[in-house]
Formats: structure tokens, C-alpha cells, sequence
């Protein structure tokens, strides 16, 4: 955790380079596009089964399991024998770059087949990635300012598509799977009727590829992971049937279940549960091959996959060929298919874009239903609903006391005549009143590519459009002397009148389905670059999945009030940076507020205090048990 105060003659640097980058940008944009070419001849040298598995392999050192986030918790007496290649190995670049070649490699045929490459070789492709990934970071932030806009325009088209380029997930698993769960199930029947399954079969199928591969990688977790595929073979074949078949043939048990399963089978050592070598490229065939055991396991393989040549689409249009924002098939079929076998190699990108696969699936059988009955609010079961509904269900875990109503109408006199309108959701405790409103809107792949105009009326829709529906009720309450709402509660219209003598404290709290990380979190760039009214500014912008944490962390609503006294403080200073919403959860953990003096022509950037946050949500995701829950520290360290 820390604050970072830049030197002076670092940010000389800073201006220098961007000055220099500036000057000849024409050049540059040129040698970033031969760097590009470069990487697409390096991966088109070998089969690129081989190239992706390379760095698919690297992912799975990287990513959390309960292993290796057990052994970085173990302090056993034998703690120092444990290999250094069995702990989690930090990559922060590894699952962007994994991206990156998949969508490079499926974008033409695999015409090397059977040319594999060495670790060398790999490691070569790996970083050749990672340089153009750095300059293209680099050569959109050193742009000049937007034709009619200005240096905040700047920043909010360059931070959305580093965003975008850099910044991987919006929640955690656990969060995905309850809004995935709960936004999908009242669709099975739709999804069961078109395509022979539903958002359970999805979600499980998904789940399980991660647990196909992790099944042949030799370590012990991955030793657990083919016990348990072995396992359930034995429950679904019964005992009694393995022990006739090796009877009649001779054959162990072990050799009818890899024979089963082919992935798992050696021919040189027929007799044993196969497992490779994360550094054996040779192996990478057998690693990422996923089988799918069941009709409707094949059905979904089938709907995820695509062939080398089928992401052709990323290599346009030809003046942008292989940019990492160009649009892309992978993140609905995460899966490539060669010769007919299946291959899974990044151990999230399926899960991760779970949401947009179903959603897909739903509008390609039928966009009406799509646009009417999924979307909208004709439906009460549609997603916009869910949203607006699972918002006051997270206010009632959150602020227990607190009596949450929604769907409220009030009347508001407008040019001097009587206008109805609405306002999602009201909270109202003993001394609080808390005004919250939800926008279901997201942003599309032209948005996160840096379409401006696109981009700024998709904010102005959402975020603005929300603070400007909170800062209207909270005049309505405020200037009328017995303010009143109507609802519906069980069939029944009533009437809630606000008695504001007990109300001490007014909440403004707009809640988005999107998750806008540092674009929420540091407002006087979207108030500058007219996005956003700074009569409104003083709303609390809140994605759903940070909601869901602060749900989960946020221990008492004296805690909550404080938080976001302190919170909603910052709109008003110029000084002071977050990265993101929890970031500054994390600070107000660590019991930083409050915050001293504004300093001027000084910027402190504060970032990492989401770690302990990040952790508890890795173990317990993984199933370490007794991890201990965040809180507030009674003491500044």
C-alpha cells in the first residue's frame, strides 16, 4: 500500500518523452505497426497450438489456487523445502498478453502444424507482446488532445482504453456467479427450447474446463484435480462394472479410465494418470485438450469455439492490423477447435465473459426477445429489473435498519406546470435518507476503443443521468414542506411521507451495472470534459460489484455514513487520485481519513490499498477456510 508523490524530475521525464513522442507521432504510430508485424511472423513460424499453450502455461502459474495461496499462508516446519516453482508466480502482463496471441494466432489458419517452438522461442514471442502492449499505452497517452475537445477529453478517452487494454474482470468469482445465477435462470426455458441447454449447463461447463486442465499439470493440486475426475468416473461407471471389465480384459482400473479419457492417457505408460511438466512445451497438446463428456457439454463446446482463421476480423481494418482494441471473436468463443479436438487455454476468459456469452446466445436466437424481454423493463424478470431489484436487496444486507422502498413516483412542478416522476429506490433510517437510483447501461467495443462522442453520451446517459435523478429528488424533499412518494408495496399503492425534522444526513448514491474503475472515482475529469454537471457532482457512483463488496465488508451503517462523508468529500479536491472505488475502501480500512490540507500543484496518486481486500476475495474464492474478513483498523499504521 502506499501514496505516490511524484518527483518533479520525474514528471520533466514524463513531459519530455511525451513531447518527443509527440513531435513524430506519424513515425512512431509506424514502427509500433512493424513491431506488430513482427509478432504476427514470430507466432506464424510455429503451430501455434504450442505458441498459445507456451503462455497459457505461464497463466496457470499466475493464477490463484487453493495450493499455492495455501502454501503462501503455510508456516510449517518444513515451509523451506517447498520448490519455488510451486508457488504463485506474479505476472501482471500474463493473462493481456495470453489475449493477445490468441487473438493474433486465430486470426489466420495454423500453417506450421507440427513446427513446435522452444521456452526460447516463446519467451521471444512473450516479449516482443509485452513491448507493443507498453507502446501502445504509450502512444495513446501521448495524443493529442481531441479535435474540439480538451485535455479532460484526453483523459477520459485514453484512461477508458487503457481500461480496456490493461484491466482485466470487473468482480469476484464469487459475485459473477450469484448475478450470473440470478439474472439467467428465469431465461433456461428460452435458452433450453433454441439450443438444447440452459444457463446452468453454461455455467457449469464453463466451470469445469479450468478443472480439465489443471487435471494434467504435475503438482500436487493438479494430482487433486485428476483424483477427482477419476472419482467421478468410477461413481458413474460403478465398481462393479470396472471390476467385470478387468476381469474379462486384464485390464486396471486405472488404464479403463484413461482410455476414457484420452487426455489423460500415455501411451508409453498406459497404466498411469498422465500429468505434464508446465515447461515442457512438447506436452502443451495434451495440457490445454479439453473433452466434453456429455451431448450438452458438446453442444456448449461447439457454441465457444472457434478455428484458426476464424478471427480474421482482428486484423481489420488494415490500417490498425493486430491492435489489441480491434474487434475480436474470442471473448464469445473462448475455445479453439483444431482437427476436431477442443482447446482451452486461458483460465479465465470464458468465465469472464460468461455474461456476454448467454446474453449472445439469447439475441441470436431472437432479437426481439432479446430487446423486450431480456432487456428493458416490459419484462419482470428482465436484466434491467434484476439489477434495479438486486440493488435494494444489497442496500437491505448492507444497512439492515434501514427500510428500503422502490419504484417511488413524486410530482415535481416543472415550467409551471405538474410533472410525475420516478426514483428507483429510497432508504430511510432513523436520521438518514439515502436517494439511489440505477443505470443498467454499458459501454460497447467502440466506446472502450476511444470513440469519444459515443463514449461522452453513454456517461452523460448513465452517470450524469443518475446523479441528475438523485440531485432532483433530494431538491424535491428539500424544498417542499411535507414531501411525499407513492409505491406499490404487495399489490397495495401507498404513500410514504418524509418527515424531514428526525433527517440529520441526505445520501445521493447512483449505482451502474458497468464497471467504470478510475472514471468514477475521480469526477472533476468527467465534470470538466462536460460529461457531467457539477450541480450534480455530489453523488456517490457506485458500480454493482463494488456494491456487493461493500455488502459484504461494511460492518454497521455508522461505518458506511462515515465511509462516505469522507468519500463523497473528495469530489471537491484537486489533489488526490485513486485508481479505483475499492482503493479507496482499502484506505478508509487502513483508517487514512481524514485527509489533511489540499495541497496546490501537487498530485498524490494512491493506489494499492485494495490488497488485503484482493486476498481475502482470492482465498476465500478458491476455498481457504477461515480467512479473516477486512475491516476497519482502529489505528493509523
Amino acid at each position: 500500500m502506499h501514496t505516490i508523490n511524484i518527483p518533479d524530475d520525474l514528471k520533466a521525464q514524463y513531459r519530455y518523452a511525451i513531447e518527443k513522442a509527440r513531435e513524430d507521432r506519424p513515425r512512431y504510430f509506424e514502427w509500433i505497426k512493424n513491431e506488430i508485424e513482427i509478432a504476427i511472423n514470430l507466432i506464424n513460424q510455429y503451430d501455434k497450438i504450442y505458441v498459445i499453450g507456451g503462455l497459457g502455461s505461464r497463466l496457470i502459474k499466475a493464477v490463484p489456487t487453493f495450493y499455492n495461496q495455501f502454501l503462501a499462508t503455510y508456516n510449517g516446519p518444513d515451509k523451506e523445502e517447498i520448490q519455488e516453482d510451486e508457488l504463485i508466480q506474479d505476472d501482471d502482463e500474463i493473462e493481456i498478453l495470453l489475449e493477445y496471441v490468441i487473438n493474433i494466432a486465430s486470426a489466420t489458419p495454423n500453417s506450421k502444424n507440427g513446427v513446435i517452438p522452444t521456452q526460447e522461442n516463446i519467451e521471444e514471442i512473450y516479449q516482443q507482446l509485452s513491448k507493443i502492449k507498453s507502446n501502445i499505452n504509450f502512444w495513446e497517452l501521448s495524443a493529442e488532445n481531441p479535435v474540439g475537445g480538451n485535455e479532460f477529453d484526453h483523459w477520459l478517452r485514453t484512461n477508458i482504453m487503457q481500461d480496456t487494454i490493461n484491466v482485466r474482470g470487473d468482480g469476484y468469482h464469487i459475485h459473477i456467479q450469484e448475478l450470473y445465477q440470478e439474472i439467467f435462470q428465469p431465461f433456461d426455458g428460452f435458452l433450453q427450447q433454441y439450443y438444447g441447454f440452459d444457463s446452468k449447463d453454461i455455467y457449469n461447463t464453463i466451470l469445469k474446463l479450468d478443472s480439465l486442465v489443471y487435471s494434467k499439470v504435475g503438482n500436487p493440486f493438479g494430482a487433486t484435480q485428476s483424483h477427482q475426475r477419476l472419482t467421478e468416473w468410477m461413481d458413474e461407471i460403478g465398481q462393479e462394472s470396472i471390476m467385470e471389465t478387468m476381469m474379462k480384459t486384464g485390464k486396471h482400473f486405472i488404464r479403463q479410465f484413461t482410455e476414457a479419457n484420452p487426455d489423460l492417457y500415455d501411451e508409453q505408460a498406459p497404466d498411469k494418470v498422465v500429468s505434464h511438466h508446465l515447461d515442457r512445451v512438447e506436452s502443451y497438446d495434451k495440457v490445454f485438450w479439453v473433452i466434453p463428456k456429455t451431448s450438452k457439454e458438446k453442444l456448449i463446446f461447439e457454441r465457444l469455439s472457434l478455428q484458426f482463421g476464424d478471427n480474421s476480423i482482428f486484423f481489420q481494418p488494415p490500417k490498425f492490423k493486430g491492435f489489441p482494441l480491434n474487434d475480436t471473436l474470442i471473448n464469445l468463443k473462448p475455445l479453439i477447435k483444431e482437427n476436431g479436438k477442443y482447446y482451452h487455454f486461458s483460465m479465465n476468459l470464458a468465465f469472464r465473459n460468461i455474461f456476454k456469452i448467454t446474453e449472445e446466445l439469447i439475441k441470436s436466437a431472437d432479437t426481439v426477445y432479446y430487446e423486450n424481454s431480456f432487456k428493458g423493463n416490459s419484462n419482470s424478470n428482465s436484466r434491467d429489473n434484476y439489477i434495479e431489484q438486486k440493488t435494494k436487496k444489497l442496500f437491505e444486507k448492507l444497512l439492515p435498519t434501514t427500510h428500503f422502498f422502490h419504484s417511488l413516483e413524486y410530482y415535481i412542478v416543472e415550467n409551471g406546470q405538474s410533472k410525475k416522476t420516478e426514483l428507483d429506490i429510497l432508504g430511510v433510517s432513523d436520521d438518514t435518507i439515502y436517494i439511489i437510483e440505477v443505470k443498467a447501461g454499458e459501454l460497447n467495443t467502440k466506446h472502450r476503443r476511444g470513440a469519444l462522442k459515443g463514449l461522452k453520451d453513454r456517461l452523460e446517459e448513465t452517470i450524469n443521468e443518475g446523479s441528475y435523478q438523485c440531485h432532483r429528488a433530494l431538491k424535491y424533499i428539500q424544498e417542499n414542506s411535507n414531501p411525499t412518494f407513492d409505491y406499490v408495496e404487495g399489490g397495495t399503492r401507498k404513500t410514504l411521507p418524509i418527515d424531514k425534522t428526525k433527517i440529520q444526513s441526505y445520501f445521493k448514491i447512483s449505482v451502474t451495472f458497468e464497471h467504470f474503475s478510475s472514471i468514477s472515482v475521480n469526477l472533476k475529469y468527467l465534470i470538466n470534459s462536460g460529461v457531467l454537471s457539477p450541480d450534480f457532482k455530489w453523488t456517490w457512483i457506485v458500480s454493482l460489484y463494488d456494491l456487493m463488496i461493500f455488502a459484504d465488508l461494511i460492518q454497521n451503517e455508522n461505518e458506511f455514513k462515515e465511509y462516505l462523508t469522507h468519500r463523497i468529500a473528495l469530489y471537491d479536491r484537486n489533489d488526490i487520485e485513486f485508481m479505483d472505488e475499492i482503493d479507496i475502501l482499502g484506505f478508509y480500512f487502513e483508517n487514512k481519513f481524514p485527509l489533511g490540507q489540499e495541497k496546490e500543484n501537487e498530485i498524490l496518486h494512491i493506489a494499492n490499498y485494495k490488497d488485503e481486500i484482493e486476498t481475502y476475495y482470492t482465498r476465500m474464492g478458491v476455498g481457504i477456510p477461515g480467512v479473516i474478513k477486512p475491516k476497519k483498523k482502529t489505528e493509523n499504521k
